[in-house]
C-alpha cells in the first residue's frame, strides 16, 4: 500500500454520499487536511474525489504509518446501476484479469424507455475474432462477478475505441460517455 505521512497530512476515507468515515477496507473518497500548508491557503477537509481504501495489516518494513491501497478511481465519474456504484476507471483492474484485454475500453451509460439505466463496456481485445460469443460471455461474467452488477459488453479490435476515448488527442482518455437524458432520475 501507499503510506500516509500522518505528521503532515490528515487523510480520511469517507462515504461519497454521506461524508461519514468508512469502516475497515470499504472504499470511499479521499479527504485531505494539510497540517503544514501556509503558503497560499490552508487545505481543510479537501475532497479529492479520488477513491481509495485503507490497506489492512502491518507494514513488512515495520512502519506504523497508515496505508491506503492506492487510487481506485474517481467518485465524480460514477454510474449508479440498480443500487450499485460502478466506477468506470476501476474497471481496468478487473479487465486486466483477461489475457485477451488489449488495454483500452470505454463505458457508455444509457437509459431505456422504462427508465432503467444500463452500462455498456466497449472493450478492445487481442483476440483474432474479437466479437466471439464465448469471449463476450467470459468478459460479461467477469464484470458481473467483480463489479457486483450486470454490465453489457461489446468487444472490438485493438484501436477501435480511439475515436471514443480520444486517446490520441487527450492526456487522459475518456472512460465514460453518459448518454442518459439530463435532469432525470
Amino acid at each position: 500500500g501507499m503510506y500516509v505521512m500522518e505528521d503532515s497530512q490528515l487523510l480520511e476515507i469517507v462515504d461519497e454520499a454521506t461524508g461519514q468515515p468508512t469502516l475497515g477496507t470499504t472504499p470511499g473518497d479521499m479527504v485531505v487536511t494539510s497540517l503544514y500548508r501556509d503558503d497560499v491557503y490552508p487545505l481543510i477537509r479537501f475532497n479529492t474525489h479520488d477513491l481509495s481504501a485503507w490497506h489492512p495489516g502491518h507494514s513488512s518494513l515495520g512502519f506504523t504509518l497508515q496505508r491506503i491501497v492506492g487510487v481506485l478511481g474517481r467518485s465524480d465519474n460514477m454510474v449508479k446501476l440498480r443500487g450499485i456504484n460502478v466506477y468506470p476507471l476501476a474497471l481496468a483492474a478487473i479487465l486486466n484479469d483477461r489475457p485477451e484485454f488489449a488495454g483500452e475500453y470505454v463505458c457508455r451509460a444509457t437509459r431505456d424507455a422504462s427508465g432503467r439505466d444500463d452500462l455498456t463496456v466497449i472493450i478492445e481485445t487481442r483476440a483474432t475474432a474479437p466479437r466471439d460469443a464465448a469471449l463476450v460471455q467470459a468478459f460479461t461474467q467477469l464484470l458481473a462477478r467483480r463489479a457486483g452488477v450486470e454490465l453489457k459488453v461489446e468487444l472490438v479490435a485493438a484501436g477501435e475505441t480511439a475515436p471514443l476515448t480520444q486517446i490520441d488527442s487527450r492526456q487522459k482518455p475518456i472512460r465514460l460517455i453518459d448518454e442518459r437524458p439530463k435532469g432525470g432520475a
